[in-house]
């Protein structure tokens, strides 16, 4: 559809950082100090365009790291995966909050940038795993995702074709979709850089887990038993007893599938987003591979 078609109609309410579009209200003065941080060398940035997997990957990596114990329903990913861009590297850097931040001595960190906006480090060890979907399935979610947070786009009665003109030309938060993607696909083959399609994890996690669980060097074995005291996250389906019992059979890779599981993600929705109306689509939605 042409922008001339669209252009009467309400669009969503971005904020403008030096022409990078960003959701209204992200304090720009935490964007401008999010592009000079330096990364650390234990650092692992999962770095996304918007709604291609950004959430799932994370879950998966911080229960990867975290003994196989997810967020729990109390707890806020924003607070132990942040989002760079949002809350700037005096967050990331101050002592108290990287410790929030750190699980198994790997500091967690998303991004929404272009690989050249991105702090990188080539050297030093940090990590960088990409994650693209296909655009169809990115536009769908991206276009709800925006009608459900009215606070930053004021758009919640949006129309998909307006939406869907403005995605095409690259004027929604966090710029072009096919600019980003091709800015991760020109450094797949880099050291510090893991790229991997959401299409794979949805076909085949286990096998996408353990690649990443390589390539962040994190001296994990998957198949060993993660023992914890009590019910996982308070779930009675999965049973896991005292370390001296022996009897527990769930592995590292048995839980992370579980717990970043689409039916177990849906449960306690605070852990990823702010409260939503009820007339609006949940955060986690489908989740699906054509679900446009």
């Amino acid at each position: 559809m042409s922008s001339d078609s669209t252009e009467s109609k309400k669009t969503p309410k971005y904020t403008d950082h030096n022409g990078f579009l960003m959701p209204y209200g992200f304090p720009a003065q935490n964007f401008e100090n999010a592009l000079g941080y330096q990364p650390r060398p234990n650092d692992v940035f999962i770095a996304t365009y918007p709604k291609c997997g950004t959430t799932l990957t994370q879950h998966m990596v911080y229960i990867m790291l975290n003994n196989g114990q997810p967020i729990e329903a109390h707890e806020k990913l924003d607070r132990l995966f942040p989002h760079i861009e949002e809350v700037g590297a005096d967050y990331v850097n101050d002592e108290e909050n990287a410790a929030k931040i750190t699980r198994s001595n790997r500091r967690l960190l998303k991004t929404h940038l272009p690989y050249e906006m991105t702090p990188v480090n080539t050297t030093n060890g940090s990590k960088y795993i990409f994650i693209a979907r296909n655009p169809k399935d990115c536009v769908v979610s991206f276009f709800h995702h925006t009608r459900g947070f009215g606070q930053h786009y004021d758009f919640e009665e949006g129309d998909f074709d307006v939406y869907f003109d403005l995605f095409c030309r690259g004027k929604v938060d966090f710029g072009d979709y096919f600019n980003t993607l091709k800015s991760w696909m020109d450094r797949r083959n880099d050291p510090h850089v893991l790229f991997v399609k959401y299409e794979d994890i949805r076909e085949n996690k286990a096998s996408v887990v353990k690649e990443i669980a390589k390539f962040i060097d994190a001296d994990l074995d998957l198949s060993k038993i993660s023992r914890n005291s009590g019910n996982v996250g308070g779930n009675p389906d999965i049973e896991v007893t005292t370390a001296s019992s022996g009897n527990d059979t769930k592995t590292l890779l048995d839980k992370i599938l579980y717990f970043s599981s689409l039916e177990e993600m849906k449960k306690d929705p605070l852990r990823w987003s702010s409260e939503r109306k009820s007339n609006q689509t949940p955060f986690i939605r489908k989740g699906v591979v054509g679900g446009w």
